[in-house]
């Protein structure tokens, strides 16, 4: 087995989870476990691409198990509305997979730490009304630099959310934010050293073509976008369409 970030490895290792008898719950099932049951808290938070998650959403249903997706509702990569993201947030609601809120405190850089709630239910609001579906109550904070000290392993008056020290220091904590920390989750859940844990994983950085390389990928979730975006300009205006070579040259010159 290859621990890598291929969508391979992804449901190798939630078999692996499986075989060493843990169960994948959501994060209130979380808080109340079974004697001696072994879970994981499965949650992915949507940064770049949001296409993405149908693909983690498909391999664990399969495998007959269900995850937490957070989308954003400010994100500058991709919005609720798009054909994509809106699908893509319904089909994985109809798998049952849990939907929720990934909010990002960054919209309005002034907003003062007594109006975060109240903003909160704003992207709540907007959620829905974008997507038709409720998203669930508990919230993943995105990029929460200014208050970072009142969210993490903090109760937020009026909020629950993923770093409350009930799932951040009470339970393992797993990210692919920066690789793993300790070790690849597969060989955490076969050591079966921890007995709660909540995984976080994005969506973004997985795909059937990795190259092994982080920093490699990442550069190509970075040309994807960029050539979806020259795409967007030549299919929707007309002067762009009718110069698209030349474009397609500018942009390169540019790089």
């Amino acid at each position: 087995m290859t621990c890598d970030f291929s969508m391979r490895h992804y449901r190798e290792m939630i078999q692996a989870g499986l075989h060493h008898g843990y169960s994948f719950v959501g994060f209130e099932e979380a808080l109340a476990p079974s004697a001696g049951q072994k879970s994981c808290v499965m949650r992915h938070d949507v940064d770049y691409l949001p296409e993405r998650t149908l693909e983690f959403g498909t391999i664990e249903s399969d495998l007959g198990i269900r995850s937490t997706y957070f989308f954003q509702v400010c994100a500058e990569t991709y919005n609720l509305r798009e054909a994509t993201t809106y699908q893509a947030v319904n089909a994985l609601q109809r798998m049952g997979h849990t939907i929720g809120l990934h909010f990002d405190l960054t919209w309005k850089p002034n907003s003062e730490w007594e109006e975060i709630a109240e903003r909160c239910d704003e992207d709540k609001a907007v959620f829905r009304g974008i997507t038709g579906v409720e998203p669930c109550e508990i919230i993943s904070f995105h990029n929460p630099h200014r208050f970072v000290s009142q969210i993490l392993n903090q109760p937020v008056n009026g909020i629950r959310h993923t770093y409350e020290q009930a799932y951040f220091s009470e339970m393992k904590y797993v990210s692919d934010s920066q690789g793993w920390y300790e070790a690849c989750p597969c060989q955490l859940f076969a050591e079966e050293k921890y007995p709660v844990v909540q995984l976080l994983t994005h969506a973004d950085y997985w795909s059937d073509d990795t190259t092994g390389d982080f920093i490699r990928d990442v550069a190509r979730v970075v040309k994807l976008r960029s050539d979806r975006l020259a795409q967007y300009f030549i299919d929707g205006h007309p002067v762009c369409k009718r110069h698209e070579q030349r474009l397609r040259n500018e942009i390169q010159l540019l790089q």
